[in-house]
C-alpha cells in the first residue's frame, strides 16, 4: 500500500516572549493510503499544529515532511494553497459557510476559488449531497441548518474537488448526542468506500472506535497506540494514481526531487 503521509524527525516550537514552547521533537510519523487515522490528546497537546504542519499552513523547525509524494515543506508558500485545494479536503473546526450563500452555492464558490473544473460538476454536487443526506437542503441557507447539516455541507464542500485525502479537525465538538453519532457513521462509511485517507484530530470516544490507527499526541510526541487492521479498507477498492500539481512544481516531488537529506 502506497504512503500517503511522512514526517521525518520533525521539530516545531513556538516564542512566547522570553518562553521558547516546544510541541513536537524530533516526531516521526507514516500514514499509508488504506488508513483512517485518529489523534488525539489534552487540549493544548499539538493536535491542531500537527493538522497544520500536514497541510502546510505551518513549516517545521527541523526534519521534513512528505504528503502524496510533496515535500510539502519547500512547497514556495503562493502555491501551497494549490497543494490543499488539488490534494486535501479539509473541514476546520468552524464549518466557514458563506451565510449569503445557499448550500449548493458555497460549493460552487469553493470549486471556483479552487480552480476546479470538470465537466457536469453541478450534478456531480448533487450527487455528493445525496451520498452526505443533505440533497433536500441544497437550496437552503446556513442560517437554516442545524449543527449537523452545516458539518455535513462543509464535509461535502471538502470532498467536492475530489481530493485524496479528508482531514477533520475536532468534527463532532459542537454537535449533539445523536448529530455526532450520524456523523461518525458517515465518516467511517465514506473511509470504507472510497480510495480517500481519513485524519481526524478529535477527543470523541466514539472515533476511536471506528479508527484503523490510533495516536496520542502529547509530550512532544506522537505515539501509536492503537492499530485495527480489521478496520481497513477492502481489496476491492481501487486508488488513484496521484497526479503531479498543475503548475508544475515537479522538484518537489519525491521521487525527482534533487535534494540533500534533512539530518
Amino acid at each position: 500500500m502506497d504512503q500517503i503521509v511522512k514526517f521525518n524527525n520533525v521539530s516545531k516550537k513556538f516564542q512566547l516572549f522570553w518562553e521558547e514552547i516546544v510541541i513536537f521533537e524530533k516526531t516521526n510519523l507514516e500514514i499509508e493510503r488504506n488508513e483512517l487515522v485518529l489523534f488525539y490528546g489534552p487540549s493544548g497537546s499539538g493536535k491542531t499544529t500537527l493538522l497544520n504542519l500536514l497541510t502546510g499552513l505551518l513549516n517545521p523547525d527541523e526534519g521534513e515532511i512528505q504528503v502524496a509524494g510533496l515535500y510539502v515543506d519547500l512547497i514556495p508558500e503562493k502555491e501551497k494553497s494549490d497543494f490543499r485545494s488539488n490534494y486535501l479536503g479539509i473541514v476546520f473546526q468552524e464549518n466557514n459557510l458563506v451565510s449569503t450563500l445557499t448550500v449548493k452555492e458555497n460549493i460552487i464558490l469553493f470549486q471556483e476559488l479552487c480552480g476546479y473544473e470538470v465537466e457536469g460538476k453541478e450534478e456531480k454536487i448533487d450527487l455528493l449531497l445525496e451520498k452526505l443526506g443533505i440533497d433536500h437542503r441544497k437550496d437552503s441557507f446556513p442560517v437554516q441548518l442545524s449543527g449537523g447539516e452545516k458539518k455535513r455541507v462543509a464535509i461535502a464542500r471538502a470532498l467536492s474537488n475530489d481530493p485524496y485525502m479528508l482531514i477533520l479537525d475536532e468534527p463532532t465538538g459542537n454537535l449533539d448526542r445523536e448529530s455526532a453519532d450520524e456523523l461518525c457513521n458517515l465518516v467511517k462509511e465514506l473511509f470504507l468506500t472510497t480510495d480517500i485517507t481519513v485524519i481526524v484530530s478529535s477527543h470523541d470516544q466514539r472515533m476511536n472506535e471506528i479508527a484503523t490507527l490510533v495516536y496520542k499526541v502529547g509530550s512532544k510526541k506522537v505515539e501509536l497506540e492503537e492499530e485495527h487492521e480489521e478496520r481497513r479498507k477492502g481489496e476491492e477498492i481501487e486508488y488513484r494514481p496521484i497526479d503531479s500539481l498543475e503548475r508544475g512544481k515537479e522538484d518537489i516531488f519525491i521521487e525527482e526531487a534533487l535534494l540533500d537529506p534533512i539530518e
